[in-house]
């Protein structure tokens, strides 16, 4: 079985990032900035940073990733069921980014919120799902990895590790859960313990930020975070 629409937003995807290595005025178009969307009202700007990447090791990790779980939404549920996750998947990581960076000069590209919550939806939806790492030899248990991918996302964000936009990646993961539990309750329920133990840590770790959103995010980037 293929899946048409999972590899048509790859290609997509690596068309406008190859354009934006090409014109680097586009580029800054479609980048995620705080104030161009809060001050110029310029909300495509959401969406349209995860269309672009910072080289093509970032973007072939991404479109590795998504592809790879993608695939399974699109085949098992449906195109359009891939196409809502993914959407909102970015969305929920580009609105949690404009929470935490709203008073901040700061730039993100990059595809890794909307992957986050196409990841952690098929964790969930597709029973038996795990996840392999370039550095592990074996696949590890969905289930455990979405407890050990939440609570490092939230580690990096706050300790600000690294050149990498973990709040988009946290923020697409939460979307990714809602959305699992949406589609099909009776398999994220299948494996409680994980599942609300992912709910309960996705939760705490919100809270956190909200009541506490400046230790989170610096006040000046000097270069774009990857997502």
């Amino acid at each position: 079985m293929t899946a048409p629409v999972t590899i048509a937003i790859c290609i997509l995807t690596a068309v406008v990032t190859q354009i934006g290595f090409a014109k680097p005025a586009l580029l800054q178009r479609l980048l995620f900035k705080p104030r161009e969307i809060l001050v110029e009202g310029q909300w495509d700007r959401i969406l349209s940073s995860a269309l672009i990447h910072a080289d093509w090791m970032h973007a072939g990790f991404n479109l590795f990733a998504f592809y790879s779980f993608g695939s399974a939404i699109e085949i098992l549920y449906g195109w359009k069921t891939l196409v809502v996750v993914y959407l909102f998947s970015v969305m929920g990581g580009s609105l949690l980014s404009l929470f935490l960076h709203r008073h901040h000069q700061y730039a993100a590209l990059g595809a890794s919120g909307g992957v986050s919550g196409i990841i952690f939806a098929t964790i969930f939806l597709v029973p038996g799902t795990g996840v392999s790492l370039f550095f592990i030899p074996i696949a590890i248990p969905g289930n455990i990895f979405a407890l050990v991918y939440l609570i490092g996302s939230f580690w990096g964000l706050r300790k600000r590790m690294g050149n990498i936009g973990h709040d988009a990646h946290f923020g697409g993961a939460i979307v990714g859960l809602v959305f699992a539990f949406a589609i099909r309750p009776s398999l994220c329920l299948a494996d409680p313990l994980y599942f609300w133990g992912s709910i309960a840590v996705a939760v705490a770790c919100l809270a956190v930020l909200f009541v506490d959103p400046t230790n989170s995010s610096g006040s000046l980037l000097p270069k774009s975070k990857r997502n």
